[in-house]
């Protein structure tokens, strides 16, 4: 056997202008208000047809990008009473939408949820019908303080959350409000309003506890 017949055979053709990874690297760096087709195959300087290629669609592209920041990390398992574990929810579920803008709206258009935002969920009417709860309260009681968490950021926009913005409003309105229910929006909502979306949680717990079996 020659030499030039013992050397492996060159690969013809284009070697792959991108992949998946990269264009899912891409989107995040974007973050979801961003995000458009356009702007992520900008960004890694390929055409629409790569894309395609490796998404079907925007959609297929958001969808992976939920499943990639809304990790099993980001909804540890917890110890403590079920109050306690309802608040944490709450508080993981606004701490992930808060920290990638766009989020919120993004999963609500999505036809599937994430799957460990759906394991969290789980973990939680368990605990709840553990502690006595029927599976309808258990189910009522998750999804309200799961959407409690989500709501300030289904509102948010350049202006801020809806939440800051109305409690601007209140303030600076010129019909006559509580002077009471003027200090509760000049002292106790935040921005982001994350201490008053677990305020408005704990108050759903309270309702809660009426209604288990004494």
């Amino acid at each position: 056997m020659t030499e030039t017949e013992s050397r492996p055979a060159r690969r013809t053709g284009r070697p792959p202008l991108t992949d998946r990874a990269t264009l899912l690297a891409a989107a995040r760096e974007l973050g979801f208000s961003d995000l458009t087709v356009g702007a992520v195959t900008a960004r890694v300087g390929v055409k629409y047809s790569t894309f395609y290629r490796h998404f079907p669609s925007l959609e297929a592209l958001v969808a992976a990008l939920v499943d990639d920041v809304v990790t099993e990390d980001v909804f540890p398992a917890t110890e403590g009473r079920w109050q306690e574990q309802l608040l944490a929810f709450a508080a993981a579920t606004f701490d992930v939408m808060a920290a990638h803008p766009g989020l919120a709206p993004a999963l609500v258009r999505l036809p599937d949820a994430p799957a460990a935002m759906l394991g969290a969920f789980r973990r939680l009417t368990d605990i709840l019908l553990e502690a006595g709860f029927t599976a309808e309260d258990a189910v009522i009681g998750a999804s309200t303080v799961m959407h409690m968490g989500m709501q300030p950021w289904l509102t948010a926009n350049a202006r801020g959350t809806g939440d800051a913005r109305r409690r601007d409003q209140v303030l600076a309105s010129t019909e006559p409000f509580d002077a009471g229910v003027r200090a509760v929006f000049r002292d106790r909502l935040d921005d982001p309003p994350r201490s008053w979306t677990l305020s408005r949680v704990e108050i759903v717990i309270a309702g809660l506890e009426t209604r288990l079996p004494s």
